[in-house]
């Protein structure tokens, strides 16, 4: 009965079967801290060896007999057994043989070890030496393109276990280059002149070349192949995305229904394509491709397999890639939409400008920085006059008209670096003046009343002027112990303009003036 293995191993026991040259290994894993061993020969093996598939390996193996070739060592005709290689070769040892004879034949033996997901593998293998034939189901094979296979297959797989430690772990400023890297070992391995890699964009209307390695000699075209449409290709896509393979041997062959790809391939000069899919969550991405220019090629299964293994870690860094733009992407829009979020808790939705929040969160750190640095800072509040009879005279959304005009007035009138306007309540307004003299902050508000009188901007039922007028309060850091102290006599200072008749700006005498 043939032995069970894990994935890993089922699957690279899968490949080694296909090969004509014999291949004896033994998978070692430990199951719960308790090692195990399991036992295979390929078909070419079982066939060499006489060994039957239904009976336990490993005591057929231990039965086996080896004896020195006496014609290549001109040792004794009647030699002894000698201890079997291939139970030593699958305890560890190193065995490099080529004078030996089993089963009647003459073979060279030669060990390997492996690591597979969770497995240590001892491999042997074994190549008759009489006739230089392999044996794969009963049909030979020169013995020196079996032992190419077995080396190409040997060195693949390390090229795999490179590329997918470098690309599994790709920094997003790596990935790039290290696709680069992969199409370059892909590309040399199979003898290629140009490997590269197409990606679809969302909805396979259009595909770009977005890496490409090509051999010395042949020229790029990279630059040319952006955003391809799939109606200049339409043979190509449907084979592509309903095949996953486009293997052409030679691209004069191709059939009318890919005139279009034809003419492509004798402009870039390709006789010889192969492209293979590149999946996503089972979805295709695009497609990784070797081209042959101005040669031809017959594209191998091994070529599909070597291909398809090199597109899927490269998928795995397409697709790491895309995650990162994509959480990079969210990250952008939620800090921006924070932002948003936070600019309108800190704006007054029917002017624009800093909301009391905001006006009293600055003016605490403008007080902390002018205490440190010893500089003047002022707040001026200001109030439009008779503002109730406007309402009620023009109406509510008048009245907010008249704010938005005022807050227009004053922002443009504090705008130096550093000022800040805000709506402080209803139709009160407050201004933060840093870096200015008291008196000059008077100088300043008085101005502005001055401003707005010019504007005339009319008021029906006003009792001192017929236009709107505000008054206006002003308060320094010197009289004041906190912003809230600073906030409140700026405040009973407007409150006493108000009551002295309006339209004016009341400050008190401080040891500031």
């Amino acid at each position: 009965m043939m032995p069970q293995f894990g994935t890993s191993i089922k699957n690279w026991q899968a490949v080694v079967d296909l090969l004509p040259v014999a291949v004896v290994f033994a998978a070692e894993s430990e199951d719960s801290g308790i090692p195990s061993r399991t036992y295979f020969a390929n078909q070419t093996a079982i066939e060499l060896l006489n060994l039957d598939a239904d009976l336990p390996l490993k005591s057929q193996l231990e039965k086996l007999q080896f004896f020195p070739d006496v014609h290549l060592t001109g040792a004794a005709t009647d030699p002894q057994p000698i201890a079997s290689p291939i139970i030593a070769a699958l305890s560890g040892e190193v065995i490099d043989r080529r004078d030996l004879i089993v089963a009647n034949f003459p073979v060279s033996i030669e060990s390997n070890q492996f690591y597979g997901d969770d497995e240590r593998i001892y491999a042997l293998t074994l190549q008759p030496r009489d006739h230089r034939l392999f044996f794969n189901k009963s049909t030979p094979m020169d013995m020196s393109n079996a032992e190419v296979s077995l080396r190409d297959f040997i060195g693949f797989e390390k090229i795999v276990a490179d590329l997918s430690t470098l690309l599994r772990n790709s920094k997003l400023a790596q990935i790039d280059a290290n696709i680069y890297h992969a199409l370059t070992r892909l590309g040399e391995f199979c003898q290629s002149d140009r490997a590269y890699v197409f990606l679809f964009d969302f909805e396979h209307t259009t595909m770009s070349n977005t890496h490409e390695w090509v051999n010395d000699g042949i020229s790029s075209h990279i630059d040319d192949l952006q955003e391809i449409p799939n109606t200049q290709l339409p043979w190509f896509f449907e084979q592509i995305k309903s095949q996953g393979v486009f293997a052409i041997t030679d691209t004069a062959k191709i059939p009318d229904e890919g005139a279009l790809e034809k003419a492509e391939f004798e402009r870039e000069d390709i006789r010889s394509t192969l492209c293979v899919g590149l999946y996503e969550m089972d979805e295709l991405i695009g497609f990784i491709g070797l081209d042959m220019v101005a040669r031809n090629r017959r594209w191998s299964e091994a070529d599909i397999r070597r291909t398809r293994l090199i597109g899927e870690l490269i998928a795995t860094a397409v697709s790491n890639e895309r995650i990162y733009h994509t959480l990079q992407t969210s990250q952008q829009q939620l800090m921006a939409n924070n932002d948003a979020l936070r600019e309108l808790v800190l704006r007054d939705g029917l002017t624009g400008l800093a909301n009391r929040r905001q006006f009293t969160d600055r003016l605490q750190e403008e007080m902390a920085r002018a205490l440190r640095q010893k500089h003047e800072l002022t707040v001026a509040m200001f109030g439009i006059d008779d503002f109730r009879a406007y309402n009620e005279s023009l109406g509510l959304p008048s009245g907010d008209a008249l704010i938005q005009k005022l807050a227009g007035l004053l922002k443009q009138h504090f705008r130096r670096n550093g000022e800040l306007v805000c709506r402080f309540a209803d139709e009160k307004f407050a201004v933060m003046l840093p870096h200015l003299s008291f008196l000059d902050a008077c100088q300043r508000s008085d101005d502005f009343l001055q401003l707005l009188e010019l504007e005339g901007i009319t008021h029906p039922s006003t009792e001192n002027s017929k236009n709107v007028t505000v008054s206006g309060g002003i308060a320094c850091l010197s009289d004041s112990r906190n912003a809230d102290d600073l906030v409140n006599q700026a405040d009973n200072m407007l409150t006493l303009a108000k009551a002295k008749g309006r339209n004016r700006v009341e400050y008190r005498e401080s040891s500031a003036s």
